[in-house]
């Protein structure tokens, strides 16, 4: 389901691609804002909660993008929903670059989009849609579940990107605990494969002077490697099951 959702909200920035210029930025925002799970007004009738993201990138990607904004000498503007609340996302031309502003009551967040950070190379994407989710629509998504729920939105709700880095933080025993809450949990940790690189360099400079550059060839799966160090160190030997 993960991959479904890279796949699809990737589907969606390469349609904003084909655009140009401050539509093409806006495009960028609008994608980036609907991934954290704000829904364009128009579908709101076929989505009713934040957890329908697959669906929503899928029904977005059936309809053309620029249907979801008004442009209007070159300032945008797009009405989307997040808990029954309305809020308003507009672009306002600065130069070359675009003015995004995602605002709810009164409350609102800015940020500059840039055209000469907005090539078409996808993989670029990555760390500007961290950003403008950091800036823009996750707060403002917080402040909103805060005032309707009560609360701030636990840890699945956050943006795929933030909860990756945030793993990447943790300590192996903070990793098996998070690992046990649920399986979007357990699946982004144990196919963050970069996550067992990092682990088992680690245990690799507590026993060895050996690099890791010096057995990457070697090794093909690295959260099997971590563990099998972890079994060497503590002295335990690796059982095989024999079925009959």
């Amino acid at each position: 389901e993960n991959n479904s959702l890279a796949l699809d909200f990737s589907s969606l920035l390469s349609n904003t691609l084909i655009s140009s210029g401050l539509e093409k930025l806006f495009g960028i925002a609008f994608v980036f804002t609907v991934e954290t799970g704000f829904i364009p007004i128009s579908l709101t009738k076929h989505f009713d909660s934040i957890n329908s993201n697959i669906q929503l990138a899928k029904m977005i990607n059936s309809l053309p993008l620029n249907s979801f904004w008004n442009q209007n000498n070159n300032i945008f503007t797009s009405q989307l929903v997040m808990s029954n609340q309305l809020c308003h996302l507009t672009g306002v031309p600065n130069g070359d670059s675009l003015i995004i502003t995602l605002s709810h009551s009164n409350v609102s967040k800015c940020f500059l989009l840039e055209n000469n950070n907005c090539n078409s190379e996808i993989s670029i994407f990555s760390n500007l849609s961290i950003q403008f989710k950091n800036v823009v629509s996750f707060p403002i998504k917080c402040a909103i579940l805060e005032n309707t729920v009560g609360q701030y939105p636990c840890l699945y709700g956050i943006p795929e990107e933030l909860i990756i880095i945030i793993i990447t933080k943790l300590d192996p025993s903070d990793l098996y605990v998070l690992m046990r809450c649920c399986k979007k949990m357990y699946n982004l940790v144990v196919n963050n494969n970069s996550l067992w690189k990092k682990l088992v360099n680690e245990e690799l400079k507590k026993v060895t002077n050996i690099q890791r550059n010096q057995i990457e060839h070697t090794i093909t799966d690295w959260r099997n490697y971590y563990f099998e160090l972890k079994r060497e160190r503590s002295g335990r030997k690796k059982i095989t099951i024999i079925r009959l």
